[in-house]
């Protein structure tokens, strides 16, 4: 009886998820905030493609690119602090090859913490030019493309592979590579350079910067 109820709540949610956009066009969902006085920006991306840029914009714009009527994206909103989260809908389990993905613009004069959180889904930032970013996923590729380098970095993922390109030759930066198992490469030239089965240690400029990038399972690039 119990395997009856169960087999039907998911042929209703497959039903339910049909239903949705049936013109098959993607839509998308735009919202915006200042960020004066926000000391911490949180992005909790769940299972979803993130993608994330710097841009020359006063205020932050988060938008949800979907392809069926589902629910968007919600700003949590404190003092100091802004989370941006996706709505939770069990019916997009379904809908195989029309997940949704989330875009974040960050203002490029914003000084405060970026950290972005995931359980799974790719991560994809490009023109970053952010202050201190910290990247924690459980699963998911993420892919770091900064255009201008003054940043602490820190990447943390269970499973996936990190890849950095920082587009400095000498970038003041202190580096620590770890990974459980997989390669690790750095095309930049570092003192003090130490590595190991798991670890990649270095200093390249000043080292003012701190640069941590962790996988679990995965291999690592910097650029």
């Amino acid at each position: 009886m119990k395997f009856r109820f169960i087999m039907l709540l998911v042929l209703v949610m497959f039903l339910l998820s049909a239903c949705g956009n049936e013109s098959g066009e993607a839509t998308e969902n735009i919202q915006s905030v200042s960020l004066k006085d926000v000391d911490v920006l949180q992005i909790d991306h769940g299972s979803v493609k993130l993608n994330v840029e710097s841009a020359d914009i006063d205020s932050l714009e988060a938008s949800l690119l979907f392809d069926d009527n589902g629910p968007g994206i919600v700003m949590d909103k404190s003092k100091k602090k802004i989370k941006i989260r996706l709505k939770s809908d069990v019916t997009r389990i379904l809908k195989i090859g029309k997940m949704p993905q989330i875009k974040v613009r960050i203002p490029s004069d914003y000084k405060g913490e970026v950290l972005i959180d995931g359980s799974s889904g790719n991560v994809a930032g490009s023109e970053l030019q952010t202050h201190k970013l910290v990247v924690k996923g459980k699963s998911g590729n993420i892919s770091l493309d900064f255009a201008k380098f003054h940043s602490d970095i820190s990447v943390s993922v269970s499973s996936g592979n990190v890849k950095l390109s920082l587009n400095d030759d000498t970038p003041d930066a202190s580096w620590l590579l770890q990974s459980g198992s997989g390669s690790r490469s750095i095309s930049i030239p570092l003192e003090d350079h130490q590595q190991s089965n798991r670890k990649t240690e270095g200093q390249s400029g000043s080292g003012l910067y701190k640069v941590n990038l962790k996988t679990g399972s995965g291999k690592i690039s910097v650029q």
